[in-house]
């Protein structure tokens, strides 16, 4: 199993999973955890002015606006979808998104003759369930692939 994910290093929330993702999720065995530091947005703009938005104006918020976005983490999944599936490493792929900028390499290799199989959260996601050849609602079927406890 390959997880890629990503975290904001400007969080402690984003430093704590990183720190979990990579020494301990990463050295279960049969997992793989590619892991990505997400990058700062650029500033919201005034569409008037084109100066940028940093605080709320909302009566009196004056709460600062930032966030950050993932980068590369999709590329990531679908070079290594198409890299497996060249290498032969499998006919039958689970991938555990919603992101509809995966649809061109599903389609891609739907016609090389792999299938691929979204474990998704319906009603997101639907673009990406229409274009792999099965999907399945994962927290409608979380009993049926929960592991057991100890």
């Amino acid at each position: 199993m390959i997880i890629y994910t990503s975290f904001n290093p400007a969080t402690t929330e984003g430093k704590k999973f990183k720190n979990w993702a990579m020494t301990w999720l990463d050295r279960q065995p049969g997992v793989s955890v590619h892991c990505r530091e997400r990058k700062p947005r650029s500033a919201l703009k005034c569409p008037a002015c084109h100066q940028p938005i940093t605080i709320c104006p909302h009566g009196g918020c004056g709460k600062t606006i930032s966030s950050t976005i993932e980068k590369g983490v999709d590329t990531l999944i679908a070079t290594d979808m198409i890299r497996l599936a060249w290498e032969g490493a499998y006919d039958v792929g689970v991938l555990a998104s919603m992101d509809s900028d995966l649809v061109p390499a599903v389609e891609f290799l739907a016609l090389r003759g792999r299938k691929i199989i979204q474990a998704g959260f319906p009603p997101k996601g639907t673009d990406l369930a229409t274009a792999c050849w099965a999907s399945f609602d994962v927290f409608a079927d979380r009993s049926e692939i929960e592991r057991e406890g100890p």
